[in-house]
């Protein structure tokens, strides 16, 4: 209490200061002894600005603060006394749009406090491998993705038949591919390994002297290492996965979005779940009731 009280004295202060500074624009019958503004009925008390007050302003800021404050307030009030004076026949429409939105913020209150006691947000992946599998036909890819890799090496390089030997052997043995990626970091070879997540081949291609993705379906038919050579820089790359444009997307690509949907769903959920039993509730106890609008047409 003492904290606020200080706080309050600070801001009384201040806006003594301002009141002084501005008496022509604020003459002292529209003044009490704590209201700093009036528009109307509508007045802008000490205690109103101490709410919005932030902590920690002081001196100069804090006049500076104050004083913006309230010509703000003074533009809003004289603003919505103008629009009621140009529009009075749209009070109505205001009030029940004000009030929609007002029981709108409110239902969602509600919801989301019952969604916050009984939502789990552990969603485990057998339940999206299941959903995945009865839904496969939503996951159909609009483009083609690949897994792999690119070496891009200096065409001088004389061991350039080992290189791919390495690069070929190191697929399936980490002692090769510890000595593939010495060799280039040795020889600064750019080496790209994408062979742990999937990317959109075009994107796969940006990395080869190629131009678009179309041109070059093909190069998904074959494998192995493959080898392109453009001036002095020599290519070896090779798919390990492709998963083609219409085909049924790879699990991993949509697990994310498939646990959005879960909990989404499970969120839903829970809302009719309350719906159903605040209205059977309030039925049963007299709180609510529907009434036959067939028969009162009678």
């Amino acid at each position: 209490m003492p904290i606020i009280m200080s706080r309050l004295l600070k801001i009384s202060f201040l806006i003594a200061l301002l009141v002084m500074a501005s008496c022509r624009e604020l003459p002292d019958y529209l003044l009490g002894s704590d209201v700093v503004a009036r528009v109307g009925r509508q007045l802008l008390t000490t205690e109103d600005i101490a709410e919005v007050l932030p902590m920690g302003v002081q001196g100069e800021d804090s006049v500076s603060y104050v004083k913006n404050y309230i010509d703000k307030w003074l533009v809003r009030q004289i603003k919505i006394q103008e629009a009621n004076e140009l529009f009075p026949e749209s009070e109505h429409d205001i009030e029940k749009l004000v009030e929609e939105y007002r029981g709108s913020l409110l239902t969602s209150r509600v919801d989301q406090y019952y969604v916050e006691q009984q939502m789990s947000s552990d969603v485990s992946d057998e339940q999206v491998a299941e959903y995945y599998n009865s839904h496969k036909a939503d996951f159909i890819l609009d483009r083609t993705l690949v897994k792999g890799r690119v070496l891009r090496y200096d065409a001088t390089y004389r061991q350039s038949k080992k290189l791919k030997s390495s690069m070929q052997k190191a697929a399936t043995s980490t002692v090769e591919e510890k000595s593939l990626v010495d060799i280039c970091e040795k020889n600064g070879f750019l080496l790209i390994d994408n062979r742990s997540v999937w990317v959109n081949f075009s994107d796969f291609l940006t990395n080869l002297p190629v131009t678009a993705a179309k041109d070059n379906e093909p190069l998904l038919d074959k494998l192995g290492v493959q080898e392109m050579k453009i001036g002095k820089d020599c290519y070896l790359f090779d798919f390990t996965s492709v998963c083609r444009k219409g085909n049924v997307a790879p699990l991993e690509i949509v697990s994310d979005n498939i646990r959005r949907i879960l909990l989404t769903r499970r969120r839903a959920e829970i809302i009719r779940q309350h719906e159903e039993h605040i209205l059977k509730s309030a039925t049963e106890d007299g709180r609510a009731r529907r009434f036959d609008v067939e028969q009162n047409k009678d």
